[in-house]
C-alpha cells in the first residue's frame, strides 16, 4: 500500500503539472503552445484537399469522449479543406496495431493519455506500442469531465458518501467499472487509497474494479447488476442524469476526477469532497492527440499541423467543443511530441512502484 501510495501522490503532482490549458481544470496549467508555426509552407487547403484518411481511434464506443472529440476535429478539418477524415471506432488494441503498421498518410490515429499509461501498466507491450514507434502529431482537446457515476437508486450520490456508506454496511462490495491501465484506473486507484486512509483496510478492500472497455459496455454493465458505479465523461453520461430519464436507468455523477466544478452544474469534485492524498487534493485532466505512422511524410505533419492550428483557434470550434463537454487547445506535432514523452517518463518511474492491478479486481 506504501507503494501505491507513492503512485497516487505522484500523479497528482504530475497533473498538476500538465492538465489543463487556457482557462483550464482546476489549479493545473499548461506551457502556452507556440504561435510559430512547426513546419514550413505547407497549405493544407491544397495539401489536404480530396484526400481519404482513415482515422482509427483507442475506443469503440461512438458516444464517448474519444469518438466525440475525433468526429469533431476532422469534421472542421473536412469543412475547411475539402478532405475526408473518416472516424472508425475500432479500439484501442486495434487502433495502436494499426498506427505502428501505417506506413503512409492513409491512417491515422486519435487517441488521448492511454496511448502511453496502457503501455506503462503493461497492456500493451512497449517494444511494439512506445511513442518512438509512431509519430506524434498534434494535440486539440482535453476533458474536464472525467468523472464517476453511480446509479440514481444507489444510497449514495457522491464518492464521500459512498464511503461512509460503505463503513456503515461492512458486508457490501462496491464494483466500479473501469479500463485496465488507464486513466480509469487512477482514478480507481485514488479512491480506493482514500477509503483505506479514511476507513481502513477493511472497507478499501470491499471496493473491487469491474474491468470492461467502452463506455456503453460500462454502462450497460451497471445497468445489469455486474457493478454499481461507472468511470466515463461527463458528455456520454450526463443524458442519463437529466429529469424523465428511466429509473433503471438513471445515472447521479458522484465524483469530477478535474480541479473545477463545471459550469452550470453541480456536479462535485474529488478534492471538494475531501478525496486528499497526505494532504494534497487528487485531480486529473484526460488530453488529446492525433498521432501518424512513423515514416508519415513530413508534408503531411506540416499540413496538419497547419490545419489544426487554424481549426483549434477558431471561435466556432472552440464553441463546439464546450458543448460537447471539452475545451479546445492547440499543440504541433513537435511540441506535443516533447510534451507527451516528458509527461510518459514521469509516469514511468510512478508505475514502476505502483501494486498489481489484478489484486483490485474483483
Amino acid at each position: 500500500m506504501k507503494k501505491l501510495l507513492s503512485f497516487i501522490l505522484a500523479c497528482a503532482v504530475m497533473v498538476t503539472a500538465f492538465a489543463g490549458c487556457s482557462g483550464g481544470a482546476g489549479s493545473s496549467s499548461k506551457p502556452e503552445a507556440s504561435t510559430a508555426s512547426s513546419a514550413s509552407n505547407v497549405d493544407p487547403a491544397s495539401y489536404l484537399k480530396g484526400k481519404n484518411i482513415r482515422v482509427v481511434i483507442g475506443s469503440t464506443s461512438v458516444s464517448g469522449d474519444t469518438y466525440l472529440t475525433a468526429d469533431l476535429l476532422c469534421r472542421s478539418i473536412n469543412q475547411k479543406y475539402g478532405s475526408n477524415l473518416k472516424v472508425d471506432a475500432i479500439g484501442a488494441g486495434r487502433a495502436l496495431q494499426e498506427i505502428v503498421k501505417a506506413k503512409n498518410e492513409n491512417t491515422i490515429m486519435i487517441f488521448h493519455d492511454m496511448t502511453y499509461l496502457g503501455v506503462l501498466f503493461g497492456a500493451y507491450s512497449e517494444d511494439q506500442y512506445k511513442l518512438e514507434n509512431m509519430t506524434v502529431g498534434g494535440s486539440f482537446a482535453y476533458n474536464p469531465g472525467d468523472c464517476f457515476a453511480a446509479s440514481a437508486s444507489a444510497p449514495y450520490k457522491t464518492i464521500a458518501e459512498m464511503g461512509k456508506w460503505m463503513s456503515e454496511n461492512p458486508t457490501k462490495t462496491v464494483k466500479l467499472a473501469v479500463e485496465a491501465g488507464g486513466v480509469s484506473q487512477i482514478g480507481f486507484d485514488a479512491i480506493y487509497l482514500w477509503l483505506k486512509d479514511t476507513y481502513g483496510d477493511k472497507v478499501a478492500g470491499n471496493l473491487k474494479a469491474f474491468v470492461t472497455g467502452s463506455t456503453q459496455d460500462k454502462l450497460q454493465a451497471l445497468w445489469d447488476g455486474n457493478c454499481q458505479g461507472v468511470y466515463a465523461a461527463t458528455s456520454a453520461v450526463e443524458q442519463y442524469t437529466k429529469d424523465g430519464v428511466k429509473a433503471q436507468l438513471k445515472l447521479n455523477i458522484i465524483g469530477l476526477m478535474a480541479g473545477k466544478r463545471l459550469t452550470g452544474h453541480d456536479w462535485p469534485t474529488f478534492a471538494e469532497q475531501g478525496i486528499s492524498l497526505n494532504g494534497k487534493p487528487f485531480e486529473f485532466t484526460k488530453e488529446y492527440f492525433v498521432f501518424y505512422g512513423k515514416k508519415v511524410p513530413s508534408e503531411f505533419v506540416s499540413a496538419m499541423d497547419a490545419a489544426m492550428k487554424d481549426i483549434c483557434n477558431s471561435s466556432d470550434y472552440i464553441s463546439a467543443m464546450e458543448k460537447l463537454g471539452y475545451k479546445a487547445q492547440y499543440q504541433s506535432s513537435s511540441e506535443a511530441n516533447s510534451y507527451i514523452k516528458h509527461k510518459r517518463e514521469t509516469y514511468r518511474e510512478i508505475v514502476k512502484n505502483a501494486p498489481d492491478f489484478n489484486t483490485l479486481v474483483g
